[in-house]
């Protein structure tokens, strides 16, 4: 049975099932093994007496040698008999559409064999059996790890092992002196066979909804569910050997739950040795991952902490494929409207009342609609009955899903290796982007774990900013199994979920804070303008729609991907405004924006320059993007008390400075001008031709309203830099005109000659003159009048004619006239250009009094600073108060001890003699290091700076390179030195 098991021939293997259904060989093989190893004695080391034992008959304690040799060879026959042809998604009675749609168009004769095969593999002898030589390798591993005092916590105890089978059956599989397998492949094969058997046999009662469900996750039609019976009791093994082999074996696979329970306790042994395992842990999850979905909702939620508490015993397993980052993100939306905790019920109140009124709700893209309309009401009929639809997301935290998170990306070799960066590419979209429950994390998530994970992502975009590691192929999370090629290196992919991971906080802060206000200055300001005024609404979380573009199998069209803003909310990332919640989303996404903007400015620099202008991706990152550097460089412009106010920043002890906080102004601003001179010029034609809707081309203009108010001068260069390349232009094609007529009259020789004279003439500037007559109105000025904003168009062209003032100067009156204007006298071009400047200057300072933060809820890094200190003390005393009182601590933040705690202190910081959070991160700006656990550099550990004190480093390396460009000249230790010595010398003076 074993070599037809592995026979790939089709019309072989359905001759081979069909005779074993007719024979019901598999059934009574079963029932033979299970008698044979319930007849063997136990040894007498063992200390039991089983029922041979006692009567003095039975196989000899040496037989189980041999019973071990057969157990493992039934278990790889069925292994083979279900075969590899079949992604293990696939097996299941009721595959959904995306798991089974390849298969059903090209195995479908592996499909047929595979229903053939289905009631024979669901009997029960051959499901006890199964899970019985399962547990014995499990066992077998468990008792490995025995020694290992480390592992004692993750090992499950022998009774728990027994699953209603006589214990005197569960023993440590053995091998015999002259095998040919290792005792890891005969623990490896039996311990596959079983999760394989279950993916195929069971299935449960429910189909469990998701929030924001992927393309395919629908079940096919035509694959119904087997008939489901109790499972075998603790006497089926013995009633087995009592049974006669005319018995008709009943089809009585395991209930859902108790194949659920098989699996959880053969992770907890595998995971004692997970690198021998791998592959068998991954098999384990995924059937493990569509039991939950399939159980009855209070079945499912009293399961449902088990899984993320396995999961946290191996972050790396996150990586090992697809499959299991794939499913974490969907477990995270599971829909079981489990009662709210008492932590989040403001939270949920409010989401409630958000929730309710659908008027306040911003438009949904046409695409998002209809899906859109079902989750919302799901949502809002979840929060309307006091129920909480986050419940998944709340057993993760609980188990410590951030840390998990954090623990799988701190793998620096593993970025740098395309094929392990996509792994790590779809954990953060899977379970980070997509799963839609970043909003809530930041709000509700245990602080110091959040704090821990955003530095490490930002860690990462650094890392690949030094060097970009390539990719041939993206996955995506919105189209599971759908794999497209790359358009840019892993860092900008990188730094656009980070960017969509932001506007999620944004857009569903806006439901709170602004959204209405907004709306109507937008209405009123495009009602003096045009008619339709309603048509310049933004659409919430266009770039996490966008990023994604859904293909359709059947026609290859394109759609926007479905990312549901209620869910967002629903899940706990809408807090009560003034709630222990709503500060810390606040705080902990302004420590986000200033550990991550540098790189997704640089990030979409790159893009912008590289990539198509006015994509429709690239162009909703570069607006979040730039409105946001745009609120840092203006709130770096205010005076620093104002900044500060309310920060409690100068309460702020030195060894309370946990984080350094370095505003890179000068690379944001560096990134800004690149950024916007794409924005102004060549992404205006594509803004125009392409039809973008208007709330677009408004964002755009106010983006750059604001970039040029910021920068007085920056209107001035991109009109000349866009004149410059014009003329460049112009020049090189005059240029090839007259090279090429030269070429075809002097022949090859003179040809060769004048290509390198042409070549030199490239690179040398285009005369002042053509420059000048390439002073045409910026493209940006066309799309301003079209949109009625008149204040952009008089200053642009007032910019415009000073700086064709100055040039005429430059060029006199031939460059005048080479324009096609009058010959005008010095004086009167002076006039001319100072006229226009001082229009421009008038326009501009209108714009200075009138400019607004674009986020009014983004913090100073030192409001940032102080605040999440005083959260983290909190947090970390509400710890200790519950283990000192024997109480569980509550993990999640916003809510509970903690949160009580920490409101009472925010907002005053630290006074001079309260506690301080001692861990810290790195000194280096520019820290790119992913090596340890944390990001969080322990009390007494790393480096620190032996002069000052006051700056701690994750490594030597980074201290060495943060000396060299930073700190040596900051440092205040020296300082301080020189300080004391003259201080003692005055007083050595006065004394005298």
């Amino acid at each position: 049975m074993q070599s037809s098991g592995i026979c790939r021939d089709a019309g072989l293997k359905h001759e081979l099932v069909t005779a074993l259904a007719h024979t019901q060989l598999l059934e009574h093989a079963a029932r033979a093994l299970l008698s044979a190893a319930q007849a063997i004695q136990p040894a007498s080391s063992e200390g039991t007496s089983g029922a041979a034992a006692a009567s003095g008959t039975g196989l000899p304690p040496e037989s189980w040698i041999t019973v071990s040799g057969v157990a493992t060879t039934f278990a790889h026959a069925l292994s083979c008999l279900v075969g590899t042809d079949l992604r293990t998604t696939a097996l299941c009675p009721r595959p959904r559409e995306r798991d089974a749609s390849v298969e059903v168009s090209q195995n479908s004769r592996q499909l047929q064999l595979l229903e053939q095969l289905r009631p024979l593999l669901a009997s029960r002898c051959v499901q006890l059996c199964t899970g019985w030589a399962g547990l014995c390798a499990a066992i077998t591993v468990r008792q490995r790890a025995a020694d290992d005092s480390a592992q004692q916590g993750l090992v499950p105890t022998a009774s728990q092992l027994w699953h209603g089978l006589p214990s005197e059956l569960i023993r440590p599989l053995q091998l015999p002196p002259q095998a040919t397998v290792s005792s890891q492949d005969m623990v490896r094969t039996a311990t596959l066979a079983l999760p394989m058997v279950l993916q195929v046999t069971v299935s449960g009662p429910c189909d469990l909804a998701i929030a924001q469900p992927p393309v395919g996750y629908d079940r096919l039609p035509h694959r119904q569910p087997q008939p489901q019976r109790p499972s075998a009791g603790p006497s089926a093994a013995g009633s087995a050997a009592a049974e006669g082999p005319a018995a008709a074996p009943a089809p009585a696979s395991y209930s859902a739950v108790n194949a659920y329970g098989l699996l959880k306790a053969l992770w907890h042994c595998l995971a004692c040795d997970r690198a021998t395992y791998t592959c068998n842990l991954c098999a384990v999850a995924t059937v493990m991952t569509r039991l939950l979905t399939e159980l009855r909702p209070r079945q499912a939620a009293v399961l449902l902490p088990s899984w993320w508490q396995l999961l946290a015993q191996e972050p790396s397993m996150l990586i090992e494929g697809y499959g299991l980052a794939q499913d974490a993100g969907e477990l995270l939306r599971l829909q079981l409207n489990a009662p709210p905790p008492v932590a989040w019920a403001v939270g949920v109140t409010d989401a409630a009342s958000v929730a309710a009124a659908s008027v306040d709700w911003p438009p949904e893209a046409a695409e998002v609609q209809d899906a859109e309309a079902a989750t919302a009401a799901k949502a809002a009929a979840s929060l309307a009955r006091e129920r909480d639809p986050s419940y998944s997301l709340r057993c993760a935290l609980d188990a410590g899903l951030l840390s998990v998170m954090e623990r799988c990306l701190r793998a620096p070799q593993a970025w740098r290796q395309s094929n392990s960066v996509s792994k790590l590419l779809y954990v953060v979209n899977c379970v980070l982007r997509y799963s839609g429950v970043w909003p809530a994390v930041l709000a509700r998530g245990p602080v110091q774990q959040a704090v821990s994970l955003i530095a490490t992502l930002g860690a990462a975009a650094r890392l690949l900013q030094e060097k970009d590691t390539s990719l041939d192929v993206i996955s995506r999370a919105s189209q599971p199994g759908m794999q497209t090629t790359a358009r840019c290196g892993a860092g900008g992919y990188l730094c656009a979920y980070l960017s969509a991971m932001l506007e999620q906080v944004v857009d569903v802060r806006a439901l709170g804070e602004g959204a209405q206000q907004q709306q109507q200055r937008e209405e009123q300001q495009a009602a003096a303008i045009d008619a339709t005024a309603t048509a310049a609404i933004s659409t919430p979380l266009h770039l996490n729609s966008v990023l994604e573009q859904v293909v359709d199998s059947k026609d290859g069209s394109v759609e926007p991907s479905t990312c549901s803003i209620a869910w967002m909310a629903a899940a706990g990332g809408l807090p009560a405004a003034g709630s222990t919640a709503y500060r810390q989303q606040q705080l902990l996404t302004s420590f986000a924006v200033y550990q991550w903007l540098p790189m997704l400015a640089k990030a979409t620099e790159d893009a912008l320059w590289s990539s198509e202008a006015g994509a429709e991706g690239w162009l909703s990152q570069a607006l979040l993007v730039g409105h946001l550097v745009m609120d840092v460089l203006w709130r770096e412009e205010r005076p620093p008390a104002e900044a500060d106010e309310g920060a409690g920043s100068h309460n702020r002890r030195q060894d309370a400075a946990w984080w350094e906080g370095v505003t890179q102004t000068g690379q944001l601003a560096k990134s800004m001008h690149n950024i916007m001179d794409v924005l102004a010029t060549d992404a205006v034609r594509p803004l125009l031709l392409e039809h973008c809707e208007q709330w677009q081309q408004a964002a755009v203009l106010d983006l750059l309203q604001s970039y040029w108010t910021r920068f007085a001068g920056a209107a001035r260069v991109t009109i000349r830099a866009w004149a410059i390349r014009a003329a460049e232009q112009q020049h090189q094609r005059t240029d090839g005109k007259q090279q090429a007529g030269q070429a075809a009259e002097g022949g090859k020789g003179s040809s060769t000659s004048s290509l390198g004279d042409s070549t030199a003439q490239q690179r040398q500037a285009p005369p002042p003159e053509l420059v000048l007559q390439c002073l045409t109105p910026l493209p940006m000025q066309q799309l301003a009048a079209v949109h009625g904003r008149q204040d952009m168009v008089d200053y642009l062209d007032a910019v415009a004619k000073g700086l064709r003032g100055e040039m005429m100067i430059e060029c006199g009156s031939a460059g005048a006239g080479g324009s096609g204007m009058g010959v005008q006298g010095p004086a009167s071009m002076e006039g001319g250009a100072s006229h226009a400047s001082a229009t421009a200057d008038r326009l501009r300072a209108k714009w200075v009094g009138a400019v607004r933060p674009r986020y009014p809820w983004l913090l100073s890094q030192g409001q940032a600073q102080a605040g999440l200190h005083d959260l983290m003390v909190a947090e970390a005393a509400a710890a200790a108060a519950a283990t000192a009182t024997g109480e569980p601590s509550v993990a999640c933040g916003g809510g509970g001890s903690s949160g009580s705690s920490s409101r009472s202190s925010s907002g005053q910081g630290s006074s001079s003699d309260g506690p301080v959070f001692e861990h810290k991160l790195c000194y280096n700006p520019r820290c790119c290091s992913l090596d340890g656990p944390s990001v969080l550099v322990a009390p007494r550990g790393g480096k620190t700076c032996v002069r000052c004190r006051a700056a701690t480093y994750c490594c030597g390396a980074c201290q060495l390179v943060d000396w060299r460009e930073r700190h040596s000249g900051t440092c205040s230790g020296a300082a301080a030195a020189a300080a004391g010595s003259a201080g003692t010398a005055k007083a050595a003076l006065k004394k005298a």
